[in-house]
């Protein structure tokens, strides 16, 4: 059985080509491993570190939060329960970290035809969250590979990140794999020729 011809309207849309030395995503040199991790408050943060973001963990932030896990724990809605428990406010769950903002960004806008999906995350805790702390978030991208893919490359971005109090005491570190595919080219627009 032979494969019938197709329209070049009704051909596939062109797979864009592989960046050979940058992440197209990143917009940095692609490398093995990550680089010696430093203190992020110092006055001159090691390399690929970025400046800290401050967030103030609010009750409310922490319980809607709670609230999307599916936790029914009093100690994340009840100041009096998780009190009674030994914190000082209302505590964060676990994964919370993750939605904390830090100041650094993969790229002001991901390039066009790119799709970015969540891998693994990691999280260690050192210090629990509170409601009414304030958290000094900074990260680094650790590392970019690329793998070929069945529709084209894959990159594989690694994001640290470090939470610490004012005082510089280290709450949390994170590491999550975000994994980006390379999009199709659009297809010729339905108004062109016939």
């Amino acid at each position: 059985m032979t494969k019938p011809k197709l329209s070049p309207k009704t051909q596939p849309p062109a797979v864009q080509p592989p960046v050979t030395d940058r992440s197209p995503f990143a917009g940095l040199p692609l490398r093995g491993g990550p680089e010696t991790i430093g203190p992020v408050l110092d006055p001159k943060p090691p390399s690929g570190w970025s400046a800290a973001a401050q967030n103030e963990i609010e009750r409310g932030a922490i319980r809607r939060f709670a609230e999307s896990l599916g936790e029914t724990n009093p100690i994340y809605f009840d100041p009096e329960a998780a009190r009674a428990q030994g914190f000082r406010d209302v505590v964060a769950p676990l994964l919370f970290p993750m939605a904390l903002r830090s100041s650094a960004t993969l790229s002001d806008v991901a390039p066009p035809n790119r799709t970015v999906l969540g891998g693994d995350q990691q999280v260690e805790s050192m210090e629990p969250i509170c409601a009414g702390d304030r958290v000094l978030v900074s990260s680094r991208i650790a590392e970019v590979t690329q793998r070929p893919g069945n529709t084209g490359p894959l990159e594989f971005v690694v994001v640290e990140e470090e939470g610490r109090s004012p005082e510089g005491k280290l709450l949390f570190r994170t590491r999550r794999t975000l994994i980006v595919r390379a999009g199709r080219e659009p297809g010729p627009s339905s108004g062109q020729g016939a």
